[in-house]
């Protein structure tokens, strides 16, 4: 006899609702990634527009003397420009000769620079702002040293074809004068008053 009993219906699980909106872990990253944006372009707007660094080592406050400098050095490398290079020419008494032009070139800006040291020392009257008028006195006596480098050297042109440029040392053993005088020069955007590169 067949059982009329009625067949068990299996139970189908409901679906489960689905979340409105980005999982939370996806949330977190978007807002984690926002963050990040907004701190590095608050440190932009910080650094451009906010933030002053000061003054960096041998930068004078007062553009007065690096603008007159600057002129007074435009004048001399142009003068000098119309050279030939001393490094290039065919034979030692040559590179001598245009050495000796270019040294009487660069003899005349640093005598003309030397007034205008002087003059910076009435700029900075200030007990703590007299380290700036030494330090301008103190760069043109550097140009003032590497001038007689270079008249020592085509000195020796004369005599000895291999003679090499010695430069006098200043600070330790190993850095040589241009490196102060390119420095201060270059602190101060005076890029006319950067020791030239006929001599290396």
């Amino acid at each position: 006899m067949a059982d009329s009993s009625p067949m068990a219906t299996p139970t189908i699980p409901a679906p489960e609702p689905e979340l409105d909106g980005p999982a939370p872990r996806r949330r977190y990253a978007f807002w984690l990634t926002m963050l990040a944006v907004v701190a590095l372009v608050g440190s932009w707007v910080y650094v451009l527009f906010i933030y002053d660094p000061g003054l960096m080592i041998d930068e004078l406050p007062d553009r007065t003397f690096p603008e007159a400098a600057e002129q007074v050095c435009a004048a001399a490398i142009a003068e000098y420009s119309e050279l030939p290079l001393a490094n290039e020419s065919d034979s030692a008494d040559a590179r001598a000769d245009t050495l000796d032009t270019s040294n009487e070139i660069f003899s005349r800006m640093v005598a003309e620079l030397r007034p205008l040291a002087d003059d910076a020392a009435a700029v900075y009257t200030a007990e703590d702002e007299q380290r700036y008028a030494t330090g301008i006195a103190d760069w043109v006596d550097d140009w003032g040293t590497y001038l007689d480098d270079r008249v020592d050297y085509a000195e020796r042109l004369r005599t000895d074809d291999d003679a090499r440029f010695l430069e006098t040392a200043k600070g330790s053993d190993t850095k040589g004068i241009t490196r102060a005088i390119n420095s201060f020069a270059q602190v101060n955007k005076m890029m006319s008053c950067v020791t030239p590169g006929d001599v290396s």
